[in-house]
């Protein structure tokens, strides 16, 4: 993988060519006081007082003694039958005012004050991001800055007592609203942006007023590589470090090996987590779902637990880490992750042009299959005689489907240049419209439809006369599309636009995200997607491990009653 030129801190932050939210200056740094995390909880060793409950008589036990033993016994069965002291009884109810300040009085029992924050400014930074193309609604109530394992599972349990919302953040270069602050009936102080918002007018800073959520940020705090474990090719990390520093570290300790999952500079492995991200190493090395070994994860009721072990395999029961990467949140917050480590191997890239659309697809689909792992621009990555047998078959390819200007790196200070274009199209896109807003969508489909994907949404682009580069990991067949609008009516067609690309992709066998994730962007086409049924699974699951819903509500789920967009 090729870097960013960027100096390899252990505490590292997105690089300095992006732009960085504001930062709290007129606080102490949150690292004045720092607590360092404890590690992993160990397999078996729950914290104390987070145990499991002790199993009870259920109802239908009680019942079936009384069956048996008759009326006098039945009558104790009844009694069996109430709720043990100690049974879950978190149901839904929306917070309130009132909910929130007794949840931040017990919180500023405890936390620093420099750990926490509620001026304005700052909820707006963390509440809503200038990257994606949803307005502001709403902002959080307060960003929470934890420092352990320990500190997210009292925020969360403060939380569930209390019914407050909450909302993991660590990178903020999420695109589908997944950290999009709740907006209550029950708040009075939103009544005002409620109704500005039902007239389809967008809120600008000064209409909107403080929520009811907890955002809790990752990224002062809890940013740290746990462990190193290279003989074993896996690392553990704490949510709020990203991906990019990871591997800046392990060259800076000589260490030949990489974390592969390259989605957006900065992205930090919690989001990562959140969305299985991935990127433009997918084809090669697979997604986050591929490369996470273990979980550790707070549940909603503030329970800690691991997902599995470090073994590179296991048959000991399914795979709970599957379920909470592409979760978005809204079932536990991950506290840290083991990962997968891979072999540093020599890399070249190179470019080259083709006439239409339709010719680079087929080229791509062909390199596919033939097994070059390759993605364009082009990345080759091996051994020496594997790049080289890999350029020839590439270069052939090309040829075949009118491909021309096949040129490759001359040395790793090129490569690095060229494979930067590349992750910085988004910026040059915006740059390309001065003054211009970039709605950013993907969809990914089985290669062998990937040229009539493409195709189509190129003609229903032109037709439209919106400027929107396409560009993406098209050995994988997913693709991103950047929509340029700057007026309501081109806001309205890019809308438009998205819709459609989804459903063509879904009728081509394919998905309405390969890796940004749904958010509250997609959540209407999930059901197009997987059915009813599975919807409905994945709503059942949600209502037993949080029947409070205060798991980032209102994202990844369409709403009850809703199964499309009506585009």
């Amino acid at each position: 993988m090729l870097l960013q030129r960027s100096t390899a801190l252990l505490r590292l932050r997105s690089p300095g060519r992006l732009p960085t939210p504001r930062l709290l200056s007129t606080r102490p740094h949150p690292l004045a006081n720092k607590i360092t995390p404890r590690g992993p909880v160990p397999a078996g060793k729950t914290p104390p007082g987070l145990g499991p409950k002790v199993q009870r008589w259920s109802t239908l036990t009680a019942i079936l003694l009384a069956t048996i033993t008759g009326t006098t016994t039945y009558a104790i069965g009844l009694r069996s039958a109430s709720p043990p002291a100690d049974a879950d009884t978190r149901t839904y109810r929306d917070p309130t005012p009132a909910d929130f300040a007794r949840a931040m009085k017990e919180i500023k029992e405890w936390l620093p004050e420099d750990c926490l924050a509620q001026d304005k400014e700052t909820l707006l930074d963390y509440g809503h991001s200038d990257w994606s193309y949803h307005n502001l609604k709403g902002l959080p109530g307060a960003v929470l800055m934890p420092r352990s394992t320990e500190d997210v599972s009292r925020i969360v349990k403060i939380a569930a007592k209390h019914a407050i919302p909450l909302i993991p953040f660590s990178g903020g270069t999420s695109l589908e609203g997944h950290c999009s602050p709740p907006v209550y009936d029950s708040n009075p102080e939103e009544s005002e942006q409620r109704a500005k918002l039902a007239k389809g007018e967008t809120l600008g800073l000064d209409d909107v007023s403080p929520g009811l959520a907890f955002v809790l940020s990752f990224r002062e705090n809890m940013g740290e590589i746990v462990k190193i474990n290279a003989d074993d090719l896996d690392i553990v990390v704490q949510p709020g470090i990203s991906y990019d520093a990871v591997n800046a570290i392990l060259k800076e300790k000589g260490i030949p090996l990489f974390f592969p999952v390259d989605p957006c500079p900065g992205a930090q492995i919690g989001g990562m987590v959140g969305t299985s991200a991935s990127g433009t190493n997918a084809v090669r090395y697979g997604t986050m779902r591929d490369n996470v070994i273990n979980l550790t994860v707070v549940l909603p009721n503030g329970e800690v637990i691991k997902t599995r072990q470090r073994a590179k395999k296991s048959s000991a029961a399914p795979d709970l880490g599957k379920l909470f990467v592409g979760s978005e949140g809204t079932l536990g917050i991950v506290v840290e992750a083991t990962l997968k480590l891979h072999p540093l191997l020599p890399t070249t890239v190179a470019v080259a042009s083709f006439p239409t659309i339709q010719d680079a697809a087929d080229a791509v689909r062909d390199i596919v299959q033939q097994g070059v792992t390759v993605s364009l621009f082009f990345k080759f990555g091996g051994t020496p005689e594997q790049i080289k047998s890999d350029t020839a078959r590439t270069r052939a390819i090309a040829q075949k489907y009118n491909g021309s200007k096949f040129t490759f790196s001359r040395n790793d200070r090129e490569a690095d240049d060229i494979w930067y274009s590349r992750k910085m199209a988004l910026y040059a896109a915006i740059d390309y419209v001065p003054g211009s807003k970039c709605w950013v969508t993907d969809v990914c489909v089985p290669i062998s439809n990937l040229p009539n994907l493409v195709a189509e949404t190129r003609e229903d682009l032109d037709a439209t006369g919106i400027i929107g580069p396409i560009l993406g990991h098209a050995g994988d067949g997913n693709f991103h599309a950047l929509l340029l609008y700057k007026t309501a009516e081109e806001l309205e067609k890019v809308e438009g636009l998205v819709h459609r690309m989804v459903e063509r992709a879904q009728r081509l066998d394919g998905t309405c995200t390969g890796e940004h994730g749904v958010g509250i962007g997609k959540r209407d086409h999930l059901e197009d997607e997987l059915g009813k049924g599975t919807v409905e699974v994945l709503r059942a699951i949600k209502k037993v491990i949080d029947p409070q819903n205060i798991m980032n509500p209102g994202k990844l789920l369409p709403e009850v009653g809703r199964s499309s967009c009506g585009h």
